[in-house]
């Protein structure tokens, strides 16, 4: 539901989420300014905290975003100077200083809801929070990270509680858990480790790529044509792959060489860490060129077989990427890497990315989408629309293999299993259509670009509203029509919804 509203002269349109409560102001009508991007938001706090029902005072500033969109000012919510977790407010400012856009998660009427005060009730220690979340984990190699008093929401209502931030080994597992403050209940266990199952890489992206050969599997015979030379730029010069972007230290006994010289075959294991530091290296400056020099711009440290089962993951907490050898060894196929990499991309933008099962599935569709997009060049048109080709020939029966596709009929909400990547391919469809509809560096800015309209619970819904708003920003919304069509014939976006706000619009305006 969407209504128009007039803030102190100023006309805007607010979106309200299930529960009545306003969740998003867009299509804001301000004027340009040249303060700074924080005075700007501050002073558009204060003209919208009464119709967001919360006080601005309890609105702490956390930080300025940049992106090809303009400045994004962070907001977190606080209670007694503790902060609510994924109570934030988000002010979105064009380049010429008029604010677009805002997103809303924080908590509505906070001294009304019950549980708020707690000050006077006993809280429990660090220790004994950490104590708790150990033998709750009930595992032997369980190490906390880290643990800061806040306060959660359950059922939109604020309790303090310990955040205990843990990692347990074999398999690999990074929890985040929170522990009611007064009597020790865990009232929320998450874990967010974010994981792929499929697994492969190498080559430029693949050998099933590279020679067009559907019949590959593990055990083949691999020649010298599937394999190309490529440089590797700005290596540190310590002797291993170590970079600007990508390092492989966190890699056990990981190769060195003094000439930098690292021309290897698949059979020997240092191939992968070269599979690895090249593809990141590339896909990031790749970005960069896009115009987004400040996502990921860092480097990220990678265990190229740090598992011996087929799956790799992506760790928010250690914010690294480990790879599996179960099968096809998954830092053999560069589209494996890059779907990791993705979940990196959008965890940088939007940390705490996923606490919704949607942003999960939106997740492992980003990442296969920036494989498909970014390699699509490289495929035979009946390898586009798919990915992780080489790593699937361990397991997959269908001509082509693949780990997945891009390309499927599914529909929401009806075909919504509840596994993440399944539901993801309803995603990753969307996206494969904007693609062909924009061709690649244009939709690939546009959909890197909507991640900063967005926070970590994220449904389908907000996402392609987001897009939407991104296209509006960047491309004046040449694409909207079609974009929403898109959205709109797959079930996410509602046609009735859109007809009845332009009757809305048309009445008001009349």
């Amino acid at each position: 539901m969407s209504n128009n509203i007039n803030l102190k002269g100023i006309k805007a349109k607010i979106e309200y989420d299930s529960n009545k409560n306003p969740k998003r102001i867009y299509e804001i009508e301000t004027k340009e300014s040249n303060e700074e991007p924080k005075s700007i938001a501050d002073q558009f706090l204060g003209q919208i905290s009464q119709e967001l029902n919360i006080d601005k005072n309890d609105m702490k500033f956390d930080k300025v975003k940049e992106s090809v969109l303009g400045k994004h000012v962070l907001y977190q919510q606080h209670i007694n100077d503790k902060p609510i977790s994924g109570a934030w407010l988000r002010i979105d400012i064009d380049k010429n200083g008029k604010v677009y856009n805002v997103d809303n998660s924080s908590v509505s009427d906070i001294t009304s809801k019950k549980g708020v005060d707690e000050t006077t009730k006993k809280t429990i220690s660090e220790k004994e929070a950490k104590k708790l979340v150990i033998e709750d984990l009930n595992r032997t190699n369980v190490q906390v990270l880290d643990s800061e008093l806040e306060y959660t929401t359950i059922n939109n209502i604020p309790i303090k509680a310990w955040k205990i931030l843990a990692k347990v080994e074999n398999p690999r597992e990074d929890w985040k858990i929170y522990v009611k403050a007064d009597d020790g209940t865990i009232i929320k266990k998450l874990n967010i480790i974010k994981d792929l199952e499929g697994r492969g890489r190498v080559f430029d992206p693949n050998p099933v790529v590279k020679l067009n050969n559907l019949n590959l599997n593990d055990n083949s015979p691999i020649p010298e044509q599937a394999y190309e030379e490529v440089v590797l730029n700005d290596l540190d010069g310590s002797g291993h792959l170590d970079g600007p972007f990508v390092s492989t230290k966190t890699t056990s006994n990981r190769i060195r060489s003094s000439s930098n010289q690292f021309l290897f075959k698949r059979e020997n294991r240092a191939f992968k860490e070269v599979m690895v530091y090249y593809h990141i290296d590339r896909f990031q400056r790749y970005i960069q060129e896009l115009g987004f020099n400040n996502v990921l711009n860092h480097t990220i440290n990678v265990n190229i077989d740090g598992r011996t089962d087929d799956n790799s993951h992506y760790s928010p907490l250690g914010k690294d990427l480990t790879f599996g050898t179960g099968g096809v060894d998954d830092a053999e196929d560069a589209d494996i890497i890059l779907h990791e990499y993705g979940h990196a991309i959008q965890d940088d933008i939007i940390p705490g990315w996923g606490e919704h099962n949607e942003g999960g599935a939106m997740g492992e569709a980003f990442g296969d989408y920036c494989a498909a997009s970014f390699f699509s060049d490289e495929k035979s048109d009946i390898l586009k629309p798919t990915v992780g080709n080489w790593d699937a020939t361990s397991y997959d029966v269908r001509i082509p293999r693949c780990l997945r596709r891009l390309d499927s009929n599914k529909l929401y909400p009806k075909d919504i299993t509840g596994e993440e990547h399944d539901d993801g391919e309803i995603w990753s469809a969307c996206l494969w259509e904007i693609h062909g509809l924009l061709g690649s560096k244009t939709a690939d800015q546009l959909i890197i670009t909507h991640h900063f309209l967005l926070n970590r619970f994220a449904r389908f819904e907000d996402a392609a509203n987001a897009i939407l708003g991104s296209d509006e920003q960047l491309n004046e919304g040449r694409n909207k029509e079609a974009i929403r069509s898109i959205f709109e014939r797959r079930g996410i976006l509602s046609i009735n919804k859109r007809r009845a706000g332009e009757k809305l619009e048309d009445k008001l305006t009349a």
